[in-house]
């Protein structure tokens, strides 16, 4: 459920800036092209992540596990690298992705070790 969480928040924040980047047309320097397709990547990742969390997290798949854990694990660890760290974002608004990721990835974490009851 954390990770579809995660999705939700990155799939909205995404579309949201996607919209409004296009507001008004096309882009029209290399810093705003490079924005638009960061917040297309993250609408993206966040719908990646809503599709592993629902088809495979949610039945404990090993595959699963992994794409979200690392793929989302380095988008986060990047993002706070990149962006938050050199103060680009509100610091206690940029922390949320990472602690969402962090808990869905004890989580599933915890389920993964669960012995199979089959």
């Amino acid at each position: 459920m954390l990770y579809t969480v995660w999705g939700v928040l990155h799939m909205g924040l995404g579309a949201s800036m996607v919209i409004s980047d296009l507001a008004d047309g096309a882009p029209g320097t290399e810093s705003a092209a490079e924005s638009l397709l960061y917040f297309l990547c993250v609408t993206t990742l966040g719908a990646q992540a809503i599709f592993v969390a629902v088809t495979m997290n949610r039945v404990n798949s090993r595959l699963g596990y992994w794409l979200n854990a690392v793929v989302l694990g380095v988008v986060d660890l990047a993002f706070l690298v990149f962006l938050a760290a050199p103060g680009y974002v509100d610091l206690i608004g940029a922390i949320v992705g990472p602690v969402v990721w962090l808990l869905a990835t004890a989580c599933a974490t915890v389920a993964l070790r669960q012995p199979t009851t089959r």
